[in-house]
């Protein structure tokens, strides 16, 4: 019977020794994040994965630079190396200058809030149906004295 158990045993070993061998091959890798250039709003998009590169870390601490993916500019402040997938594209292109110039397309218009606080501090303005003034809020709080 213990002839049996030397064949469990001898693959057992093997494979303990496999996956130790596996387990020492490094593997570390990152995703390159970009935010890409929208032309026809002239603005640019969230931050969005571009591609798995390897590598030990990322940094996001570079100096803002284009890259092309197919026919879409991305802008990233990513370390390279660049993804596979993605090529240089120079600073002082025509694209590229407009992209590192364009702000987030989640960014508010300038002056986008001013109507409302135009209304706010116009002291010619209606009144809000419904609002509280100071008179109505203190006619309702009980005074101290008049506890009894």
């Amino acid at each position: 019977m213990r002839r049996s158990l030397v064949p469990v045993a001898l693959a057992a070993l093997l494979a303990g020794a496999a996956a130790l061998a596996v387990s020492c091959i490094s593997t570390d890798t990152y995703v390159y994040t970009a935010q890409k250039y929208d032309p026809a709003s002239a603005c640019l998009e969230a931050y969005a994965p571009v591609e798995t590169v390897a590598g030990e870390g990322a940094s996001a601490l570079c100096a803002p630079s284009c890259l092309a993916v197919g026919a879409a500019l991305y802008v990233s402040t990513m370390c390279p190396p660049l993804p596979a997938i993605a090529t240089e594209v120079a600073a002082d292109a025509s694209d590229c200058i407009e992209a590192l110039a364009a702000p987030s397309c989640d960014a508010p218009e300038p002056g986008a809030d001013a109507s409302q606080e135009d209304d706010a501090s116009d002291p010619d303005a209606e009144p809000v149906e419904g609002g509280d003034t100071d008179a109505d809020v203190d006619a309702t709080i009980a005074d101290a004295g008049d506890a009894g």
